[in-house]
């Protein structure tokens, strides 16, 4: 029963996470020179953007664990 629920929450996430990258590839195509900004310690927008990209994917797959965990210890 509560199965989809989850199923339904990791489409969100995934899509959620398509839709960060899409932003960043965007970004890439509309505004290359945007990327070699370096607002942070010398380091570029690009490497910046890439470690926020790999930093999402690791909090959304943690948001997904959790959910499904949570769900896992109501049903038993």
């Amino acid at each position: 029963p509560e199965q989809p629920r989850v199923s339904r929450l990791g489409l969100v996430l995934f899509f959620a996470y398509v839709a960060l990258y899409a932003g960043f590839m965007g970004l890439v195509l509309a505004s290359p020179e945007t990327l070699s900004w370096r607002p942070v310690a010398g380091v570029n927008l690009a490497i910046l953007s890439g470690l926020g990209l790999i930093l999402a994917a690791i909090v959304l797959s943690v948001v997904f664990m959790l959910a499904g965990t949570t769900e896992d210890n109501h049903a038993a």
